[in-house]
């Protein structure tokens, strides 16, 4: 009983120590990894975005032809929701898609017969046709799938820009020195949308009006408050209304609405869960209950000796 004891306390032991040098190890690789985080650059250095930011940008000058002439759903189009701005994009796409198409089709060409003799060669064609455009078609739902998280992450920094822009309209900056300013930040930390906020100062410097320049922001991002905040800056601008309060009423309720889309997914929540748990926890449930009620009548039938 006391040898017992001891080991208990001794297995206790070293299961706290291991879990404690566990936790350091990773505490430590943590801090490290975000001092990392934070000494490596994210984004454009203060000369690249001076550069950027100045005239004949032609990566800018692509992204404004492509957004004005191209249809929403063209390859262009979609490259450019994704992310890439080069002309060359369209090409390397196309390359890309031929060649694994065509690679996957000689792959199964090549090997499928080696390990399966008996396919005939029109089945085997006809297979490898199949996951070749099969390669080919989830290239473009990638393709899609990279722009709908592109505007995702939009949506979710869409409220850090108006309170950036609030702070800085109310530090006295006019709206279009705090949208540079703005701007110059996200380039730094994100880029993604520094360029869709860059984009705006290149309009303004152009001579077009604030709120086209917010319009054209929000078609490009596809976010619906971005294209609210276009419609009240037009509107403060037509009243003559102050810009800063402007911005602090929408930006107040733009938070109130994230609360009421919060408690919408909370609310909308149990009934998603539903079905999983109906599906995976059910059954289980129901074999726990029935086989040892099962197990013991066909103890008892098997213990039945025949008269």
């Amino acid at each position: 009983m006391n040898e017992n004891i001891v080991l208990l306390a001794v297995f206790v032991s070293v299961l706290i120590l291991s879990f404690s040098i566990i936790s350091i190890v990773n505490r430590r690789r943590e801090v490290y990894r975000n001092i990392e985080d934070a000494r490596r650059p994210r984004g454009m250095s203060r000369q690249e975005i001076d550069r950027f930011l100045g005239s004949g940008n032609e990566d800018i000058r692509y992204f404004l032809e492509v957004t004005q002439k191209e249809d929403a759903n063209s390859t262009r189009m979609r490259l450019v929701r994704a992310g890439y701005f080069k002309p060359r994009a369209v090409v390397y796409y196309n390359l890309i898609r031929l060649l694994g198409a065509l690679a996957i089709f000689l792959i199964i060409q090549v090997f499928v017969p080696i390990l399966l003799p008996e396919v005939s060669t029109l089945l085997l064609f006809v297979v490898s046709a199949v996951m070749a455009g099969l390669f080919y078609m989830i290239m473009a739902m990638v393709l899609e799938s990279m722009g709908n998280k592109r505007t995702r992450e939009f949506r979710k920094l869409f409220p850090d820009f108006m309170d950036l822009l609030l702070v800085c309209v109310d530090a006295g900056l006019s709206i279009d020195a705090a949208i540079d300013r703005v701007t110059r930040e996200f380039l730094v930390t994100t880029p993604d949308f520094g360029v869709q906020l860059s984009i705006i100062n290149l309009e303004i410097r152009a001579g077009r009006p604030l709120h086209e320049a917010l319009q054209n922001f929000a078609y490009r991002i596809q976010v619906e408050e971005a294209r609210t905040l276009a419609v009240l800056f037009r509107q403060s601008q037509e009243l003559g209304a102050s810009v800063s309060k402007t911005l602090r009423t929408f930006a107040k309720e733009m938070r109130q609405m994230r609360i009421v889309r919060a408690e919408e997914k909370a609310n909308a929540l149990p009934v998603k869960m539903l079905f999983p748990m109906a599906l995976f926890m059910f059954p289980v449930n129901l074999i726990i209950v029935i086989v040892p009620i099962l197990l013991l009548i066909l103890e008892m039938l098997l213990s039945l000796s025949p008269q």
